[in-house]
């Protein structure tokens, strides 16, 4: 029976042999997901910005139209828990896409059962995508250069605006929450992914790198976010003495107005 698009879990099937494609879309869809599939990989891209997937399956092998692979393309575009396909003997390329950000890495030679199994396991894990709301925190937060906008899911340096993805977003607003603290890798999964996560906890590094290189291209001399080796992450001391001094000079300019 065809589940109810509407109330359904979706995936996006993205491979480029059209036999596992229809083997494992039928498969899925006989056990109540709402699928749609492709061997293109701009069709892929294209599904992945309307379908509003819950769940994107991409063959490891497939091009980006974008240049580079189409895992590393699909996962800056979706919080999507993304799960790659692989030949059962590619090792190097299964760890790498687990080092990437892969939620799960499967075989091209999955059970079917396997396949739906693994789709529902990734689905049960809550992923708070939105830090917890509390009336009694700031929404926006300013240190120096750098505003965090919580109410509106912004980051701008020197008023300009940071391109970031929810995820991005949410372990930064934790780490600016407790400026002078160490988060640790636990910590944050725990936040942001939710308690139940169950993965390679250097997924945090991952996305906290490709969000490091988008900051520093809005202010190279500065370091936004400092890895404390074996524990990690929190500001740095650059960003906080760039607030400091900020707001000396914004004490200072109130007490001569006043004056």
């Amino acid at each position: 029976m065809e589940p109810d698009a509407q109330l359904a879990p979706r995936v996006l099937l993205a491979v480029g042999d059209p036999i596992l494609r229809r083997v494992a879309s039928s498969a899925l869809r006989s056990r109540g997901y709402s699928v749609s599939a492709t061997t293109e990989e701009e069709a892929a891209l294209t599904l992945a910005r309307s379908f509003s997937p819950d769940v994107v399956m991409v063959d490891l092998d497939l091009p980006s139209p974008e240049g580079g692979s189409l895992f590393d393309t699909m996962r800056a575009l979706t919080d999507a828990y993304i799960v790659g396909i692989a030949p059962p003997d590619a090792d190097s390329a299964r760890i790498r896409a687990l080092r990437a950000g892969a939620d799960d890495v499967v075989s091209s030679t999955l059970n079917p059962d396997e396949l739906a199994a693994r789709c529902q396991a990734l689905l049960r894990r809550p992923r708070q995508l939105h830090a917890r709301w509390d009336p009694m925190q700031a929404s926006v937060i300013n240190l120096g250069c750098l505003t965090v906008d919580v109410g509106r899911k912004e980051i701008r340096v020197y008023s300009l605006d940071v391109p970031v993805t929810r995820i991005e977003f949410a372990l930064f607003e934790q780490l600016c929450r407790r400026p002078a603290e160490v988060c640790s890798r636990t910590e944050l999964l725990e936040e942001v992914w939710g308690p139940n996560w169950v993965g390679d906890t250097h997924v945090v590094d991952v996305h906290l790198s490709n969000l490091r290189r988008k900051l520093q291209t809005r202010a190279p001399e500065l370091r936004f976010i400092h890895t404390v080796r074996g524990v990690g992450f929190r500001l740095s001391n650059d960003l906080l003495r760039a607030a400091e001094a900020a707001e000396l000079e914004e004490l200072s300019a109130r007490r001569l107005v006043s004056a």
